[in-house]
């Protein structure tokens, strides 16, 4: 873990706490963040290192500091386990099971194309490279619209 060096004593052992604040392990000085610096960075859940603002993995130990809802697109917190916006259970829709959506055949969990019809079942995100069950319009990792890879039928004259 990266932590952030202390002002009172120089040491590096500044560490975010809840609420943006912060706390040297060596000397015990607390210290709060500026407004205009608390919104600069986003503390990592796992190991505190500060990230950009829009990040959606920690750059120090990857763990993940945004999802979306693989449904709709809305942004959801990391402990949210239901979209607020439309009712969909992240856990169910995100994660690839080994069910078809196009014949309703249970494959293997990790199964890529489906063992009775040949239907993809696992996609990966043209944006970030994130895996997920295949037949949902928005990417649970970084929110990423996969209609708008789709070209409409319609043409103009």
């Amino acid at each position: 873990m990266q932590v952030l060096g202390c002002p009172s004593c120089g040491k590096p052992t500044l560490e975010m706490q809840e609420g943006g604040k912060l706390l040297c392990t060596s000397c015990g000085a607390r210290f709060v963040l500026a407004p205009s610096q608390a919104e600069s960075f986003l503390p990592c859940p796992r190991c505190g290192f500060p990230n950009k603002p829009r990040a959606s993995s920690c750059t120090e130990c990857g763990a993940e500091l945004a999802k979306y809802c693989p449904r709709c697109g809305a942004g959801l917190e990391l402990q949210m386990q239901f979209c607020d916006q439309c009712g969909a259970n992240y856990e169910d829709l995100s994660s690839p099971d080994g069910g078809c959506q196009w014949c309703g055949f249970q494959n293997a969990k990790d199964t890529r194309l489906c063992d009775k019809c040949g239907a993809r079942l696992i996609i990966t995100c043209p944006s970030c490279e994130a895996e997920m069950k295949a037949g949902l319009d928005f990417c649970r990792a970084c929110g990423f619209d996969h209609g708008t890879l789709l070209e409409s039928e319609e043409r103009e004259p």
